[in-house]
């Protein structure tokens, strides 16, 4: 019997790795990074995450909090950075 069990997300990123497409599964890395770096609360209150040539770009609806992650951007990105495996997270944007 042949047993070569692969998950879903492996499959996934070899098949964009072969399209020339690993800028994806970056991205989907980071944005589950920051869902799970700052907890449900702060994911409730951020409306978007976007990530694309090293610019995590994250929209809140809290301008206090907007104020607080922008004074925590470079400890932010070095977390996010080390839970992604590499340093990907150049610049941190909070709108």
């Amino acid at each position: 019997m042949y047993n070569n069990e692969h998950t879903l997300q492996d499959l996934l990123k070899k098949a964009y790795h072969q399209m020339d497409m690993d800028h994806v599964v970056t991205e989907m890395e980071v944005r589950r990074a920051y869902h799970a770096m700052v907890g449900d609360l702060i994911s409730r209150l951020t409306w978007s995450v976007k990530f694309a040539n090293g610019t995590l770009t994250v929209r809140l609806a809290s301008a206090a909090l907007k104020q607080e992650l922008n004074n925590r951007r470079t400890s932010l990105a070095e977390k996010l950075n080390e839970v992604v495996g590499s340093n990907v997270i150049q610049k941190i944007i909070i709108l």
